[in-house]
């Protein structure tokens, strides 16, 4: 979602700057203007000046001078419309700046109520961060969750959907359209909190596919049993790359720049053949897929088997999950034909 207009300030922001610029310039000149005019000192020039522009007058300093008096009757005018003007710029930047707030979050909140098939990423510490970092590569629409305002403030741009509050509050995820989202990613640093957030996800939305951190290994079959797709332990992964870099370097950097690559040219997919797709029934070598298409099927998923680099000969069945890379456009378009 593009940032919201209602959010930018700046324009208000600047007329508040000129109205404190206008009046310190006026300070200056008409303090100089009475030690000249009147013949006193520095601060009782700057007395009189505050006095004036307050339209307070007290009494005890007052222009004894036919010059003085002239300059006053100029000043105290033009000081009372420069200080209403920046008194106002002032009050008009705070009560704008909050109902701007509420404009957004209420089309925020409309947004997001009419989601479908949206993923929701629950926290914002150091992995969800990263998963921020990920996700706005990819043309997918993202809530996000997080207990902190000013942490969120501080990583997503404005404009990003988010809900402040906690993900473990079955509020917050129906908030959050859950029963409609493709997908949840759970990156909260306490292993139970995400046993929760997946049982709640599974209990608002059976089909959605959820994805959770985990730290301690024991954990990981229990969230597993609790409903999570998928388990990824940070941990883990960082020692094997750690590893592959120093055994296996250059097929590591390949393998990263498959996965992770922002290059949108090119990128690494997976389609599902649906019952109605054309390659159904045929083989890799009929269905012409890398010499028409130029795309290139690593791996294929046939239920609980993966075929890696399958051969010219393999025959496309339906459901079949195909991993491919090739040229993004391509790919969108390879997808579309996958959907019959």
């Amino acid at each position: 979602m593009k940032t919201s207009k209602w959010m930018d300030l700046r324009t208000r922001f600047r007329h508040i700057l000129f109205a404190i610029v206008g009046l310190i310039i006026l300070v200056i000149i008409a303090t100089s203007g009475f030690m000249v005019l009147e013949n006193i000192g520095l601060f009782d020039a700057f007395y009189l000046t505050i006095i004036s522009l307050m339209t307070v007058g007290y009494g005890d300093i007052v222009p004894e001078t036919d010059a003085g008096r002239s300059f006053a009757l100029i000043l105290i005018p033009l000081g009372v419309a420069v200080v209403t003007y920046a008194m106002g710029a002032v009050a008009s930047y705070f009560i704008e700046h909050q109902l701007s707030v509420k404009v957004w979050n209420k089309r925020m909140e409309h947004t997001i109520k009419h989601l479908e098939g949206h993923i929701v990423v629950c926290g914002l510490g150091r992995v969800g961060r990263q998963v921020f970092e990920q996700l706005k590569e990819e043309n997918v629409q993202v809530v996000y969750i997080h207990d902190s305002e000013e942490e969120m403030v501080e990583s997503l741009p404005e404009g990003t959907l988010r809900i402040v509050g906690s993900p473990l509050n079955d509020g917050v995820l129906k908030e959050a359209n859950v029963k409609k989202a493709r997908g949840i990613i759970a990156t909260l640093p306490s292993d139970s909190d995400n046993v929760f957030i997946t049982i709640k996800a599974k209990a608002l939305n059976e089909k959605i596919e959820v994805v959770a951190r985990v730290e301690n290994d024991g954990s990981e079959e229990v969230l597993l049993r609790a409903g999570a797709s998928r388990v990824v332990n940070p941990s883990t992964i960082g020692g094997r790359e750690l590893v592959s870099s120093v055994l296996r370097p250059e097929g590591t950097d390949l393998v990263n720049l498959l996965i992770h690559t922002k290059e949108k040219e090119q990128s690494l997919e997976e389609v599902t053949l649906q019952d109605a797709c054309t390659f159904v029934g045929k083989t890799l070598k009929e269905a012409a897929i890398r010499s028409e298409m130029g795309i290139t099927v690593l791996a294929i998923r046939r239920g609980e088997k993966l075929i890696s680099n399958p051969s010219a000969d393999e025959k496309l069945q339906k459901q079949d999950i195909l991993i491919i890379y090739g040229e993004k456009e391509v790919s969108e378009t390879f997808k579309k034909k996958c959907q019959g």
